[in-house]
C-alpha cells in the first residue's frame, strides 16, 4: 500500500517556476497539505517557497491522473465494444484529459507581467496574492529598506505621487505598490498600484 505524500498538480508554469501541491497519499491523494512555488530540485527534493493552498493546483492534483486513466480505459472499451455511448464517453473523457493536462492552470498573460517583475525583484515568479500576509510583509519590508538605502531614505509613496520619477526607481516602486495593495487593500492602494503599473508599462515600451 502506498502511504506518504506526493507533489501533484503542476500549474502556472512561468520561467521554469510553477506551483505544485503536496498531498497526503493513501494509494490516491487524499488531502492537500500545502502548495509551493517550485524553483528547482536538490536531488529528490523540490526547492521553493510555500504559498497559500492553490485551488487550481489542488483541482489538477485530484483530477489529472483519474481523467487520463479513465480516458485510456474508455478508448480501449470503445475499441473493443464500439457503440454510440462508449464512443461518446471516450471522446468526452479524452477531451477532458487533454484540457486538464495541456491547458488547465496556465499562467495567464495578465499574470505574467507581475510574475516577471517579482522574479526580477525577489527571485520568486509569484503573484503577491499567492503568499500569506507574513510572507508579503517580509518581502515588502525588504523592498522598502532597499529603496531607502538606494534613494537617500526617500518615502516611496511620496515619490510615486510626484510627477518627476526617475525611471530607475519604477520597478521597485511597482513591486512595493503591488505588495502594499495586497497587504492593505483600499481605493488609495489600488490607485497607487495602477499608477505604478502605468509607469512600469511606459518604461518597458521605452527601454524594453
Amino acid at each position: 500500500m502506498a502511504i506518504g505524500s506526493i507533489f501533484l498538480g503542476a500549474v502556472k508554469k512561468f520561467n521554469h517556476q510553477q506551483i505544485e501541491t503536496r498531498f497526503a497519499l493513501i494509494i490516491l491523494p487524499v488531502k492537500p497539505l500545502y502548495s509551493m512555488i517550485v524553483v528547482g530540485r536538490h536531488g529528490q527534493e523540490k526547492e521553493g517557497f510555500r504559498i497559500k493552498l492553490n485551488r487550481e493546483s489542488i483541482i489538477a492534483g485530484y483530477l489529472r491522473a483519474p481523467l487520463v486513466t479513465g480516458s485510456i480505459a474508455a478508448i480501449l472499451i470503445a475499441g473493443d465494444r464500439p457503440g454510440k455511448l462508449s464512443i461518446a464517453v471516450a471522446v468526452i473523457l479524452a477531451l477532458a484529459a487533454l484540457y486538464m493536462v495541456l491547458f488547465y492552470g496556465r499562467s495567464r498573460p495578465e499574470e505574467q507581467e507581475e510574475r516577471a517583475l517579482m522574479e526580477e525583484l525577489t527571485g520568486i515568479a509569484a503573484m503577491a496574492g499567492w503568499f500569506d500576509e507574513e510572507s508579503c510583509q517580509v518581502q515588502y519590508d525588504a523592498m522598502e529598506e532597499s529603496y531607502k538605502d538606494n534613494y537617500s531614505g526617500n518615502n516611496w509613496q511620496n515619490d510615486l505621487h510626484s510627477n518627476n520619477i526617475n525611471f530607475g526607481k519604477i520597478p521597485l516602486l511597482y513591486g512595493m505598490a503591488i505588495l502594499h495593495a495586497a497587504l492593505h487593500p483600499s481605493a488609495d492602494s489600488r490607485a497607487m498600484r495602477n499608477k505604478a503599473q502605468m509607469l512600469y508599462r511606459g518604461m518597458k515600451k521605452v527601454y524594453g
